[in-house]
Formats: C-alpha cells, structure tokens, sequence
C-alpha cells in the first residue's frame, strides 16, 4: 500500500463567495477506501467522514465548491477562517485509523449499521 501523505482542500459556502467554511484532510493511500478528516462547523470538530469528503471532491455537482492547498494554507485558513487549529498529521492519521477500524466492524463511521425490519 502507497501512502503519500494528507492533501488538504478548501471548502466554500454554497453561495459561491468565496468564504471558507470547512476544510477536508484527505490520507492519499492506494489500494484503500477514502480516508478523510472533514472539519465540521456546527460541531465544531474533525471527524473522519469520508462521504462528505467524497460529497465536495468527486461530485460534480460540488466539485468546484473546493480547492487544494498546502499544508500551511490549510494551517492559516484553519486558524484564521475557521477559529480552530488543524491537528497534526500524527492526529489526522489517529482520528482516520479509528474511522476505519469502526467500518471494520461492520459500522458507518457516525455509528451502527441499522438492519431493516
């Protein structure tokens, strides 16, 4: 398996302007389900949430409503346009190992699998 490390991405408010409003850590791993860290504003937190990830980077309704940067972009937009600081990659990786381990066993990364009745 190739890791190549976290890209980060920008994401903008739906009304196109321009304002940043969440951010995406996205581990580049081949031969591996998409592992992302996606800050979450209401919440205020990172999460492991690679739908959402998925949602801005690959859809092409949304694509455009995201932007790579660096690892120091993403650091100075964390802190300036967000109010939070974006953890360390030895984080990202933590909260991105405990997201897969819960898939796993046989869960969604917010919580169980529902069977239907």
């Amino acid at each position: 398996m190739l890791d190549s490390g976290f890209g980060y991405w920008a994401v903008q408010a739906a009304d196109m302007s321009g304002r940043v409003t969440s951010m995406i850590a996205r581990l580049r791993v081949s031969n591996s389900p998409l592992q992302a860290v996606v800050w979450h504003a209401r919440a205020r937190v990172w999460r492991f949430d690679p739908a959402t990830a998925a949602y801005f980077l690959f859809d092409d309704r949304n694509y455009d409503r995201s932007f790579s940067i660096d690892r120091t972009g993403a650091e100075s937009i964390a802190r300036e346009k967000l109010q939070t600081e974006l953890p360390t990659e030895e984080e990202l990786r933590s909260i991105c190992a405990e997201g897969i381990d819960r898939w796993d066993v046989g869960s969604e990364p917010d919580g169980p699998k529902l069977s239907p009745s």
